[in-house]
């Protein structure tokens, strides 16, 4: 029990905190078996759990009929007409035999209840039967919000969130359960090969899911050895264990552990000649970028003479010097010589968007965006191999959190040789946009790197979205999180965006200055290059 509660419609927080702890013995007393929560998802439970409060508060007031009252006083005023409405009103129904209601839905429910108690009250398989039944009447003509939302939106303060009545495989308290929202169970459930190969074809389960399958040992898709080497490997399978991070979820203000799953794969490779015919389709910019390469090339130590503080003393200017007082002239005090290093300790990593939405035209450009973002890279790949610096190029996409896909075309230790190229020629766009993981993978590859400065430049067409997130809010928190993530690591990130409905959202992920929208697409070959001079000159 909480210390305290909040009054409610009038009612003081002392009757609230009697009444709950009313219906929390009244389970204990009135439970004799738990209910089986096996194939049930969590939009079902909340349903069960409904009938199931009126039916052991139904016994308590037999009981103690001074408790009818001491509920009643704590339903809210106010008939709502969507679902989360339409449950509390139910609810309020079965309790308090003169409630008229006229909704179909809600009488259907009085209804069945008050017949089922008659003879079936002591038993809550009554629950379990009515709440399936009805939650399949009420999804046929109403759209049944997430469970998560719809259990934070139920307003009848005195009950609790149910956890106490169901029972789950056995010995489930003794199982790894992974953190979520408190209002719901997910459970790790360890599971042999076998299994998991049986079941690797059918749907994956979304954030409701209440179990997590896990494996005690590795397992890697179409017996790929663990030790493989990427050159080995062609096609969009895993080259490498599974690497999983958190994910920030703004609306607990906690981040789920080891949330998103990112899987490095590679894609098959294109021609080299797709890429060498680049340069010689921008040859003017080409020649412009060149001009630029040459002014940023590190010049290593400069000695600057005729200075009054220094490194060391210039011999010369300190004989002319004691010449001069020698002659009675006034002398130059500048007799010494200033090292400066010009040198560039920088790292890049190039991330790119390869989502679906890459594969479409915008505005009146004839090319894709995949094909835009292929010659930008190639321009930016060229320039920052002339200037010397090391850099990496990678992309993701996403299908759903348990499958955060990331290609790695050029690695920070790997040549920009034709090897590269041919990768970056077979670069394809397809399916979802989840950007947090994989700027958190990037990041780890950013950490290893010995440079000062880290650069982490993200080229995208769209707002963070992925197939199993319903809140547009949801993944842009947790980007942003991982911008600021990266930050602490000494990590910069910006992004360099397509879209041009960015204003919305771009500034409050990457913050004033940390971004840019690019109005015209079919300049981004020549955009991304002059982005990074201006940022890294």
């Amino acid at each position: 029990m909480p210390d305290a509660y909040d009054d409610f419609q009038g009612v003081k927080g002392t009757e609230i905190y009697r009444a709950a702890v009313a219906h929390t013995a009244a389970h204990i007393v009135y439970t004799r078996t738990r209910l089986s929560a096996e194939a049930l998802t969590p939009i079902q439970m909340l349903f069960i759990a409904l009938f199931e409060d009126a039916r052991i508060e139904t016994l308590a007031i037999a009981e103690f009929p001074g408790l009818r009252k001491l509920w009643l006083n704590l339903f809210p005023n106010d008939k709502k007409d969507d679902v989360i409405g339409l449950m509390e009103r139910a609810a309020r129904g079965m309790l308090d035999p003169d409630y008229q209601d006229n909704d179909t839905w809600v009488q259907a429910v009085v209804e069945a209840f008050r017949t089922r108690a008659e003879n079936d009250l002591e038993n809550n398989q009554m629950s379990w039967d009515l709440g399936v039944e009805f939650y399949n009447k009420l999804s046929s003509t109403q759209a049944i919000p997430n469970a998560y939302l719809l259990e934070r939106a139920f307003s009848i303060p005195y009950r609790d969130d149910n956890r106490f009545i169901w029972a789950f495989q056995e010995n489930v308290w003794d199982q790894e359960i992974d953190y979520i929202a408190a209002t719901r169970h997910q459970v790790r459930k360890n599971v042999s090969v076998m299994e998991m190969v049986n079941e690797i074809d059918c749907e994956l389960a979304g954030d409701d899911a209440q179990e997590i399958w896990v494996l005690n040992t590795e397992f890697f898709r179409d017996a790929d050895p663990p030790d493989v080497s990427m050159n080995q490997l062609e096609g969009k399978e895993p080259i490498s264990e599974p690497f999983h991070y958190p994910e920030w979820d703004y609306q607990i203000q906690l981040s789920r552990p080891d949330w998103a799953t990112v899987l490095e794969k590679r894609m098959p490779k294109g021609e080299v000649s797709t890429i060498d015919q680049v340069l010689d389709e921008y040859k003017p910019l080409a020649s412009r970028i060149r001009h630029i390469i040459d002014a940023m090339q590190p010049q290593g130590v400069i000695r600057q003479r005729r200075q009054e503080d220094g490194d060391e003393i210039d011999l010369d200017a300190a004989i002319r010097a004691m010449v001069d007082i020698r002659m009675g002239y006034m002398p130059d005090h500048r007799i010494n010589v200033r090292h400066i290093r010009k040198t560039r300790d920088l790292a890049t990593l190039v991330l790119l968007d390869l989502s679906e939405s890459t594969n479409e035209r915008l505005g009146d450009s004839e090319k894709t965006v995949i094909q835009l973002a292929r010659e930008a890279t190639t321009l930016l790949s060229w320039a920052i191999d002339g200037i010397g610096d090391p850099f990496a190029i990678h992309g993701f996409a996403s299908d759903g959190r348990h499958d955060v896909q990331y290609f790695r075309f050029k690695d920070f230790e790997q040549p920009y040789d034709d090897n590269a190229k041919a990768r970056l020629a077979g670069m394809r766009g397809g399916l979802s946009t989840r950007m947090g993981a994989a700027m958190r993978h990037a990041g780890d590859f950013l950490s290893k790197r010995p440079q000062r400065k880290k650069l982490l430049l993200l080229v995208s067409d769209g707002e963070p979205a992925d197939l199993d997130v319903r809140d547009p809010q949801y993944l842009r928190h947790d980007t942003k999180k991982a911008v600021e993530e990266l930050s602490k690591k000494g990590i910069s990130s910006y992004c360099l965006t397509l879209d041009p409905q960015a204003d919305d959202y771009v500034s409050r992920i990457f913050g004033v200055g940390g971004y840019t929208i690019v109005d015209h697409v079919q300049r981004l070959p020549e955009k991304l290059p002059a982005l990074f001079m201006g940022l890294t000159k």
